[in-house]
């Protein structure tokens, strides 16, 4: 019975695992651009906010211009000279200090408007760097995940034809053995004898169960997790 190329499946098997885990990993990343679509999604509500302000700052501009021209028109009404009653001439200065005021506040409001689309603008600004650096770190991690997965491929590969040579040198019932102490020990039927512990669960051997472990034509079994104890 060769225990050590009993271990040695063993140091392949768990090498292979661990690669599959990785793969899996990586799988489950790999076109997964959650952060890149959150930051597209930061630039398309301030643009609709840029929008929204500018239709609003438009509609403040046109409303300006028109009680501009009207102030223009009341105004050469009154020095015109075409109106004579006073009555009329009252109400006419009335609109005009009317018109005045109303378009001072709008000028104001306007330039409100205009220093709000500047911070708009601003952070829209900030917002597509911040989109940028994203999107390039994630074509970055892309790139390297997908190096990494093809090194892990080539790796398990070769692993795998290491395998099937150890395998020829197994006996058949040595390996269903090892087959059944692997699905129910989570993947590790074959632990080794670390200063005199079982390295799987750290279970102290007593002198007589060490000398059983060193006997090559028998196997052991770690009293406390099951495991087959090989002797380096």
């Amino acid at each position: 019975m060769n225990l050590t190329n009993l271990f040695e499946l063993q140091t392949i098997d768990t090498q292979l695992d661990a690669f599959r885990t990785e793969m899996a990993a990586i799988d489950s990343k790999i076109g997964q651009n959650g952060a890149v679509q959150s930051a597209n999604q930061v630039v398309a509500s301030i643009h609709n906010e840029i929008e929204t302000h500018q239709m609003k700052l438009n509609l403040t501009m046109d409303e300006i211009e028109r009680q501009r021209i009207k102030l223009a028109q009341s105004d050469s009404t009154l020095y015109s000279g075409k109106i004579r009653n006073p009555k009329e001439l009252q109400d006419l200065q009335q609109e005009i200090s009317y018109l005045k005021k109303s378009i001072a506040d709008l000028e104001d409001n306007q330039l409100n408007q205009m220093i709000e689309m500047e911070e708009l603008q601003n952070k829209m600004e900030q917002a597509k760097q911040s989109l940028n650096g994203i999107a390039s770190q994630f074509e970055t991690d892309q790139s390297q995940l997908s190096a990494r997965k093809e090194s892990l491929q080539a790796n398990s590969e070769r692993l795998l034809r290491k395998r099937e040579v150890v395998l020829v040198s197994i006996e058949s019932d040595l390996l269903t053995r090892y087959d059944g102490l692997r699905k129910r020990k989570n993947g590790l039927a074959v632990a080794a004898l670390d200063n005199d512990s079982c390295s799987a669960c750290g279970t102290q051997l007593t002198p007589s169960e060490r000398q059983e472990v060193h006997q090559p034509s028998k196997l052991f079994f770690c009293p406390t997790c099951g495991r087959i104890l090989y002797h380096k």
